[in-house]
C-alpha cells in the first residue's frame, strides 16, 4: 500500500499535508502490518496549535482506511513531519 492525500483546507486557511504509507514489523516469526500517517498537526498536548478535535479527525480516517483494505493492518503509527 502506498497512499498519498492531498493538501487539506482548514478553518484557519492553513495547509497540511498527510501522507499515508505501510510497513511491517517482523518480531520473531511474527509480521504485524502497520499504517503509517505522517502529518504536520501538532501532537503534544499544551503545546501551541494542539487540537484534540484535529488529532481525533485524523485517527478516525486512519482507522477508516484500515478497515477498507483487504489485508487487515495490525497498527497505527502517527509520524510527525515539519
Amino acid at each position: 500500500m502506498s497512499q498519498e492525500r492531498q493538501a487539506e483546507s482548514h478553518a484557519d486557511n492553513d495547509s497540511r499535508q498527510t501522507r499515508y504509507w505501510q510497513e511491517w514489523e517482523v518480531a520473531g516469526r511474527e509480521i504485524r502490518s502497520v499504517l503509517c500517517v505522517g502529518t504536520a498537526i501538532e501532537l503534544c498536548p499544551g503545546k501551541p496549535g494542539f487540537s484534540e478535535a484535529e488529532l481525533h479527525k485524523l485517527i478516525a480516517e486512519a482507522q477508516s482506511i484500515m478497515r477498507a483494505g483487504d489485508n487487515p493492518i495490525d497498527l497505527l503509527r502517527i509520524v510527525p513531519e515539519a
